[in-house]
């Protein structure tokens, strides 16, 4: 695939729906309040293929109407289903599903697309499948999820970077968990990395920035980290060493550093046009 250039792939947000967390768990030191944000999965078309990054959370991960860390929540299959019947899919459509990584809340809709050709990375489903004490108490993974994806039988795991078709790349970024992936795409629009939970907001990457915005649209405020700060490791880190040789990895796609060549898995500006 060429590394910069406007492609043929056209970009839409999948609403998954929402949870109300703590912002200061993904920007350690800043803003402990809450803030609204949602569960994300994005289509590529080209007229021809229907690729799907990411599947959302399902229904039965939530415990009285909370999911991961006790955050209050809406969210489901029904979700992603209505979100891809707003244009005109079902998930039968979906010629191939591609997992950033396989926490609950990006691959908890497997069972759909068990008949789908789908790529993940061979290290995130050994840490599905072996998660260490913290990921466990945390509730990282569904582990209902593991049956649904070892019956899938076009079910496909790599080791490292591919090309997977024209304006396609599947790129190793570790760090959130051992075998995070982030999908190089030549969209109509230009370059675009989506890089799931290695960065859950665009402001972790670009921790100068001063304003985000929340799942209703309103535009929040945020602390901004000073400048020198190459990025935000979170709470959420498995590997802090690999999280910053990942960031490294990323940047170098990018023609300059600027947030709108990113696209991250709970960042809410995607579901306003901001992709």
């Amino acid at each position: 695939m060429s590394a910069i250039g406007v492609g043929k792939w056209k970009v839409t947000t999948i609403d998954c729906g929402w949870h109300i967390g703590n912002k200061v768990n993904l920007t350690p030191g800043k803003d402990d309040a809450p803030v609204k944000l949602p569960y994300l999965a994005f289509l590529l078309q080209d007229g021809e293929k229907n690729v799907l990054i990411d599947n959302g959370i399902n229904e039965r991960f939530l415990i009285d109407g909370k999911a991961w860390g006790g955050a209050p929540a809406e969210c489901g299959e029904k979700d992603l289903v209505e979100s891809l019947a707003k244009v005109g899919l079902k998930p039968s459509d979906i010629d191939v599903m591609l997992y950033t990584h396989l926490h609950n809340d990006h691959a908890g809709n497997a069972q759909l697309f068990m008949d789908t050709p789908s790529y993940a990375q061979y290290d995130d489903f050994d840490n599905l499948l072996n998660p260490c004490y913290g990921e466990t108490v945390r509730r990282d993974h569904d582990p209902e999820v593991i049956p649904f994806l070892r019956k899938t039988p076009k079910l496909v795991l790599i080791d490292g970077d591919m090309d997977l078709m024209e304006g396609i790349r599947l790129i190793k970024t570790p760090g959130h968990t051992r075998g995070s992936q982030s999908i190089v795409v030549n969209t109509t629009k230009g370059l675009r990395i989506f890089v799931g939970d290695l960065f859950h907001l665009r402001c972790m990457a670009f921790p100068t920035l001063t304003e985000m915005k929340d799942y209703d649209g309103k535009t929040v405020k945020i602390t901004p980290y000073d400048e020198g700060v190459p990025c935000v490791a979170s709470t959420l880190i498995y590997d802090h060493y690999a999280l910053y040789k990942s960031y490294d990895k990323v940047r170098a796609y990018c023609p300059e550093w600027k947030p709108v060549y990113l696209i991250c898995g709970h960042e809410s500006a995607h579901l306003y046009g901001e992709i």
